[in-house]
């Protein structure tokens, strides 16, 4: 009984009531009704990263995960939890390779029981090694893409790229933050890149189901940092979730049940939050620039 209460058998506990829920949304996924999925329902799936950049992928992961918790600042959104989108990509293979068709996604969010999904990819640009992230919204009821921003910044302050990018998030959603969540958000868990990339690792470790290496490595990020809340959150298997985000077993339970004898939608509703058309789309280009 006392091995139950470590972290890693808390974190494979986890894992295992998250893929049983993802196995339960696949087996219905025929007669499960996306109209029912609340238009502010929110998942972020981790950014898509070559495989050759193997600084870089783990990056993919934990930073995808931090934007994640900066989103969830705001109640205007209702953010899934990582475990549960990672079941789901376990499920469909989709791990490794990521999202980087945004025709994947309307299937994702439905899974997950979110109305809009963040894919998002993490690149190396120019000759000074600085990081390119990427990110754009896809409706799972419409399938409308919503290009949403770029943000550079050097890899030793990749953070601030995240930063910058949760932000412009929020505006183009038409958002309104409160003074005091833009602080939160501004706030950089950490500054030390070794930590961020053990933090990574964690993310990528348990999204492939490994609640040993994850652990290890979620432990691994907190010594480099004793600062760093998330990664010692994370290390002892014990977040403090957000109120804000939104439990993915219940809502695709809930999801199922209704969705039995119901009919499949043959044409998806008129999105609530009139998405951008495939044709209308707006990029926004940030640069962050740090002078040493």
């Amino acid at each position: 009984m006392a091995c139950a209460s470590t972290p890693v058998a808390r974190r494979a506990t986890l894992i295992t009531d998250a893929d049983k829920a993802a196995k339960a949304a696949l087996a219905r996924e025929a007669t499960l009704d996306p109209a029912k999925i609340p238009p502010r329902t929110f998942a972020v799936t981790p950014f898509s990263v070559a495989e050759s950049d193997t600084l870089l992928r783990p990056l993919g992961f934990g930073l995808a995960d931090l934007l994640s918790a900066d989103l969830a600042v705001s109640p205007a959104l209702k953010l899934v939890e990582r475990v549960q989108t990672n079941a789901i990509l376990r499920e469909l293979d989709l791990v490794d390779q990521g999202i980087a068709d945004p025709r994947q996604a309307p299937r994702v969010g439905r899974l997950v029981g979110a109305r809009q999904i963040l894919i998002g990819s993490a690149s190396r640009s120019g000759t000074d090694g600085a990081v390119r992230l990427s990110a754009r919204v896809v409706d799972a009821i419409a399938g409308t893409v919503q290009e949403l921003v770029y943000a550079d910044a050097p890899l030793g302050r990749v953070i601030d790229a995240e930063k910058a990018l949760a932000l412009l998030i929020f505006e183009r959603l038409g958002i309104q933050l409160t003074p005091a969540q833009r602080q939160r958000i501004e706030q950089r868990q950490t500054t030390q890149l070794a930590a961020l990339v053990a933090y990574g690792r964690g993310v990528q470790a348990e999204a492939r189901g490994d609640a040993a290496g994850a652990t290890a490595a979620f432990e691994d990020a907190a010594r480099l940092d004793a600062a760093f809340s998330a990664a010692r959150s994370q290390a002892a298997a014990a977040p403090a979730p957000s109120a804000q985000r939104a439990s993915s077993v219940a809502r695709v339970l809930d999801l199922t049940a209704q969705a039995v004898n119901a009919p499949v939608l043959t044409r998806p509703p008129e999105a609530v939050d009139a998405p951008l058309a495939a044709s209308s789309v707006l990029q926004i280009l940030i640069t962050v620039r740090v002078t040493p």
